[in-house]
């Protein structure tokens, strides 16, 4: 078990965020990256900027999301589970007439409050059968990128229909070109813009590397070895592009004279889909969309000058999707804020800077992965709690229970639930508890009438109502 080195340095980051004023924050989101799917994880992976920049900053050794794509967006953007918003079962697919629910504030939109300039560029996911649902609509000042979940990274299609915007406009320009290039470009002139007012950014970059289908320029797969399979060849080549678009983006920081006051934080939004390449979540058990640690279990990192570059550390203080909410408004809203920002928002998050800087001890010893009881109530669901895991899901594979002890079993191979029925039946008592809280999954049927042939063969807002 790697140690954290504990390193107090608050009162080197208090007077730098007071002096400079609110820092800059870049979110960088993979998609799909699973844990064996980075260079400090597996050598055969070539991601030398991003490795920089976790060497250099906060590895966040315990951080988990959820099992799938929409969920893990709408706990990061909101700060609450899924289970409450509708969205613990499955994706937001073409024809989906919903989106997520508009009952809550967005962090965008509290950062717009704090003074902030907000942009996504890259992936959404969350719906936009009604413009309500899209994300100019949502807090984000700016908007470049696709609505669906996946496409063609060079034709921008997917089933049937193209899917590429610049703020509401369907952007045809984009169209031969690699997503990745064309983010990497936004994300600079993003930068170099903010120059011209007065006002920190959030910049959002939902990468759309390393979803399927797997597609890369030549010039990033042919660095790989023979050796490898194809399909490890295209997939570490997704993950060398998506690496050199995170160096271009710290040079452009660093050219514009911003990178002192920026920070940066990485993650992927679930564990690798591991079809093509079966040791993407390696030694993790399980892959994406299953509540298995190699589906929720993610790398992770912050880095920023504003931690004290010369004290890299691994922080093994158990970290979930929804903190970030709370912890980005308490790192926008500066000292002042006197930690109060939990009490402030009301959700399933914790704000972790205090832990971060500090280098105490996670404010969270517990968190649900997911909570869904379908129509026989039967119960889909797990909990962490302390060093333990509890799950009980009928699509793993197994009736279960199970439970491990991820201290000294972190790859799940040995069940306990029979050696410690007592803890297992306090578990699941605390699920059902919980459950009371649980909205009904929103998964309407498709409708026909989104289907992108009646809107120009766009993928396009409109048909559906709030």
């Amino acid at each position: 078990m790697i140690r954290v080195r504990v390193v107090c340095i608050l009162s080197f980051v208090v007077p730098l965020l007071a002096a400079n004023g609110p820092p800059n924050i870049v979110f960088m989101l993979a998609d799909d990256l699973g844990w064996n799917d980075v260079s400090w994880h597996n050598r055969d992976v070539m991601s030398p900027h991003l490795q920089h920049l976790r060497d250099t900053g906060i590895d966040l050794n315990q951080n988990y999301v959820q099992p799938l794509c929409t969920p893990t967006r709408s706990a990061l953007l909101t700060g609450i589970y899924p289970y409450k918003l509708g969205r613990q079962k499955g994706i937001l697919i073409p024809n989906t007439p919903t989106g997520l629910t508009l009952d809550h504030k967005l962090l965008p939109q509290h950062l717009q409050a704090l003074g902030y300039t907000t942009h996504l560029v890259g992936k959404w996911h969350l719906g936009y059968c009604n413009e309500a649902f899209t994300p100019t609509h949502r807090g984000f000042d700016t908007y470049y990128g696709f609505f669906n979940g996946h496409e063609d990274y060079f034709q921008h299609n997917v089933s049937g229909g193209y899917d590429f915007r610049d703020q509401e406009e369907v952007d045809w320009s984009a169209k031969g070109d690699y997503s990745n290039a064309l983010y990497a470009e936004r994300s600079k002139q993003i930068i170099r813009q903010s120059k011209e007012n007065d006002k920190p950014f959030f910049l959002n970059l939902a990468f759309q590397n390393v979803h399927t289908p797997l597609q890369v320029p030549d010039k990033y797969s042919s660095m790989y070895s023979e050796t490898l399979t194809e399909s490890e060849r295209i997939l570490y080549g997704m993950v060398t592009a998506m690496d050199d678009t995170a160096g271009q983006i710290v040079q452009t920081l660093k050219d514009e004279g911003l990178y002192n006051n920026t920070i940066i934080i990485f993650s992927s939004d679930n564990g690798g889909m591991a079809r093509y390449v079966p040791q993407e979540n390696f030694p993790l058990r399980g892959a994406k969309g299953s509540m298995w640690e190699g589906g929720t279990r993610v790398p992770a990192f912050i880095h920023s000058p504003l931690l004290g570059l010369d004290s890299p550390r691994v922080y093994n203080g158990l970290f979930h999707v929804t903190d970030w909410h709370n912890t980005i408004l308490e790192i926008a809203s500066g000292p002042e804020s006197n930690n109060q920002i939990d009490e402030l928002y009301d959700n399933d998050g914790y704000s972790q800077w205090k832990a971060l800087t500090e280098g105490g001890p996670s404010p969270r010893d517990s968190f649900i992965y997911n909570l869904n009881i379908d129509d026989d109530g039967n119960l889909h669901a797990a909990l962490r709690k302390g060093d333990y895991k509890f799950m009980m899901d009928l699509t793993e594979g197994s009736d279960g229970p199970w439970l491990f002890d991820l201290r000294l079993d972190p790859n799940e191979t040995t069940n306990l639930a029979t050696v410690f029925p007592e803890m297992v039946v306090g578990m699941e008592v605390v699920l059902y508890l919980n459950a009371k809280d649980m909205v009904p999954a929103d998964t309407p049927d498709r409708d026909p009438s989104g289907d992108a042939s009646n809107w120009g063969g766009v993928w396009s807002p409109g048909w559906c109502k709030v």
